[in-house]
């Protein structure tokens, strides 16, 4: 059973515990604790020492605005990897401009996008400043896997990645029979294509809403 806060989740335990007995209860667990457990398990030992260490949002702020307030002095230093458009220079260093850049590498990790397939992307648009956008993406991750942290959304997105390989598949396979998924319709893409994969083989996926919810129980399992 996968919901979206750690109060849902334990309330969800607590009333399937209470139902069916604690013993029977399926697992209940938040989207980024499952996906946090899946990478940390297939964590590459040879190149982090340490357990991942998931990035604040605060945290996260700071390391984008640090990095887009050093973007020009690398580029007087010959060293930048990443080519602002000439109007958006002068808000490097202003925190609604970082919200921006924060919200848009989001977004691309939701999509499955990688800094390759935002800089095509970009091309075919014509949007420079996306194109600035894919390179700084490509910076932001490389400072990511140097400190041996992750944010939400490349959490997420690196579980997906690990969820298609055919021997996690397999163990995921073997684990689970169904999939529950409490307040389906908050999912983002990148928690969309994780339960496709967790729900292949002819395993149900059962989108459902909680009875103190809003919403209505929306489609049957498929």
């Amino acid at each position: 059973m996968l919901t979206f806060s750690r109060k849902a989740a334990v309330e969800l335990r607590d009333r399937m515990a209470l139902r069916i007995g604690a013993a029977r209860a399926p697992r209940a667990t938040t989207f980024h604790s499952f996906c946090y457990a899946l990478v940390r398990a297939h964590q590459d030992s040879d190149l982090f020492v340490e357990p991942l260490r998931l990035l604040s949002g605060p945290e996260q702020d700071v390391a984008v605005r640090e990095l887009l307030a050093g973007q020009p002095d690398l580029e007087r230093l010959g060293l930048a990897h990443v080519r602002w458009p000439d109007e958006l220079r002068a808000c490097l260093t202003t925190r609604g401009f970082a919200d921006e850049v924060r919200a848009v590498l989001a977004r691309s990790r939701e999509l499955g996008l990688g800094p390759g397939s935002l800089d095509a992307f970009a091309r075919r648009i014509g949007r420079p400043d996306w194109r600035a956008a894919a390179a700084f993406l490509a910076e932001y991750l490389d400072v990511l896997d140097l400190q041996g942290v992750l944010d939400y959304a490349e959490l997420v997105h690196r579980a997906v990645l690990l969820a298609h390989r055919p021997e996690v598949a397999e163990k995921l396979a073997a684990q689970y029979d169904a999939v529950f998924v409490d307040e389906y319709q908050d999912t983002d893409p990148a928690q969309v294509r994780l339960l496709h994969a967790l729900a292949g083989g002819g395993r149900t996926l059962s989108p459902s809403a909680t009875p103190t919810s809003r919403s209505t129980r929306s489609g049957a399992p498929t």
